[in-house]
């Protein structure tokens, strides 16, 4: 939920002007319904398909999993069969948690290109042209990398494959899938924007600092062979080393505050170093999940299918998902509400009663340090400024129905979490679902859609009913996402686009979904109400 304070600042936000035409370019996708919920019962039948031709390589781990453990590999045979689970993906989105560092050189290599790899009879372990023996360990460990290698391989053609026919949402679950296999399979990669780098996967930002900087985890890129002192307590600010005491002296004002780049934010804090590295590595998850989800979002169809052929001819899209758009977006934190109140307040009279935000004339998002910082509340106010940021944002979206989107999506984010080996988005598991679960079960609470989406955005935020709206968008948002393996993902973030651009009508939620809003109604009806016995024992205000 948002404050009425942040409504204050979401109104102050939709109303700066552009001087361009609205949607200018804009694909419309408006197939008409009929065809458009036949492309889903499609949809069904494609995944289906797509994932049965990845069993043979399942029984293929199996099968080699067992002679590991005939022979007493017991590693690999984990790692075979390890290979084999995928995440249930009905509830939640999974996206691969990506490490820096290659894995396994020899897999790195079988993917690339004859000119950037080792020659077949080096990859083999030939020297001098002479075979060097292999023992049988080392042979079952180059099978199980072929395996892997094809797996990924075959798994990323799926993808494309989807790409191609309009199945985005899911090209994104082959993709992970494909990761998950093989996390150094160089062509998936380089989809992500990530190149490879003296045995590390970095961004173009990355490579460039690693240059003439290392990466610290509590410290960010610091000077080469700096990492002793700074952990001795020492600084290097302005080209010589000071204490960290004087560091602190010199970044104790916001104005002056230390400043931390990513890939894609720039951290502006006078509360840690630390601290702006540790934001900076938050955000940047959810720039590359949010990314991953609304690819539709903010590129065309002819750049999503770019992206995915390894065309450079379409733009930022192309030039990898993990490219910046025009700007890094920045943040601001502060090192306790006191500072965050006073720097604020002239501009701001109500910045008391909220716990952070964003303001899109200052492309800034404002939060501060202490018992009071929500990650969620950053969560989703950054969601927005992703939103606003990646694409001209109209200032009629305050006017137009479907504002509960705009802020069911945000709120959807607030999810994000790891679990395990992925990046997780949603879940039935969530706060804001069980108080949706709750709201619409227990409490019998349900604004019909017809009603809901009728609603501009103070219609919405004056509703006398404002807390139980929001907890019903967190639903709605979730069952748009997740119901039925995802068939609606790919229209949301068509539905979005629009919303942002202004062009936002009561009819655009049967046009791209192909439902009824009686339909939807009857679905979410379904959805919300399973395992309604996991809800005995809760009770909401």
């Amino acid at each position: 939920m948002i404050s009425r304070f942040r409504f204050l600042f979401f109104l102050f936000l939709c109303a700066v002007t552009f001087g361009e035409a609205w949607g200018e370019g804009l694909d419309r996708r408006d197939l008409p319904a009929s065809e458009r919920y036949g492309r889903y019962q499609e949809r069904v039948e494609y995944v289906r398909d797509a994932w049965e031709s990845l069993s043979k390589y399942e029984q293929e781990l199996e099968k080699l999993a067992r002679f590991c453990d005939a022979k007493g590999y017991g590693e690999l045979a984990e790692k075979a069969r390890a290979l084999t689970h995928s995440p249930e993906t009905g509830d939640k989105l999974f996206a691969v948690i990506l490490p820096s560092e290659v894995q396994d050189p020899e897999l790195a290599r079988m993917g690339m290109s004859p000119k950037t790899s080792r020659s077949k009879a080096e990859f083999e372990g030939k020297s001098d042209g002479k075979p060097k023996e292999r023992s049988l360990k080392e042979k079952v460990e180059s099978r199980l990398r072929k395996i892997q290698f094809t797996a990924a391989e075959h798994c990323f053609h799926l993808a494309q494959d989807a790409m191609e026919t309009g199945h985005t949402a899911f090209a994104f679950d082959l993709l992970m899938k494909a990761l998950s296999l093989n996390p150094d399979y160089p062509t998936a990669r380089k989809l992500l924007g990530y190149e490879l780098h003296e045995g590390h996967w970095l961004s173009p930002f990355e490579v460039r600092q690693a240059r003439t900087k290392v990466y610290h985890p509590r410290y960010g890129w610091i000077p080469r062979k700096g990492a002793e002192r700074y952990e001795q307590g020492e600084r290097f600010v302005n080209g010589r080393w000071i204490s960290e005491e004087e560091d602190a002296r010199i970044h104790r004002d916001i104005e002056r505050g230390w400043t931390v780049e990513t890939p894609h934010f720039t951290v502006v804090t006078n509360h840690s170093l630390p601290a702006a590295v540790k934001i900076g590595e938050q955000v940047e998850v959810l720039y590359r999940v949010w990314k991953q989800l609304f690819l539709r979002y903010f590129a065309t169809d002819a750049q999503m299918k770019a992206l995915f052929a390894g065309k450079s001819s379409s733009g930022g899209a192309a030039q990898g998902l993990g490219a910046g758009t025009g700007g890094k977006h920045r943040i601001v934190f502060f090192r306790n509400r006191k500072d965050y109140v006073d720097y604020l307040s002239p501009r701001y009279p109500s910045v008391a009663n909220s716990c952070g935000f964003y303001v899109i004339e200052d492309r800034t998002s404002y939060f501060f340090a202490g018992e009071e910082f929500d990650r969620a509340t950053m969560l989703h106010e950054v969601t927005h400024q992703l939103f606003s940021e990646l694409r001209r944002t109209s200032p009629q979206i305050t006017e137009r129905p479907n504002f509960w989107m705009v802020e069911g999506i945000a709120i959807h984010m607030e999810s994000l979490h790891d679990e395990g080996r992925y990046h997780v988005v949603g879940g039935f598991d969530t706060q804001r679902l069980l108080a949706a679960r709750i709201r619409f079960v227990k409490d019998g609470f349900y604004v019909p859609l017809r009603e809901l989406c009728a609603m501009n955005t103070q219609e919405f935020q004056t509703h006398p009913q404002m807390v139980r709206l929001y907890s019903q968008s967190a639903g709605l948002m979730q069952f748009l996402l997740h119901s039925s393996d995802g068939r609606y993902r790919d229209a949301v973030a068509d539905i979005l686009r629009e919303i942002y651009s202004g062009q936002s009508v009561m009819g655009t939620l049967p046009k791209h979904l192909g439902r009824s809003f009686e339909e939807l109604d009857e679905e979410y009806r379904e959805f919300i109400s399973r395992n309604t016995e996991e809800l005995s024992q809760w009770e909401m205000d």
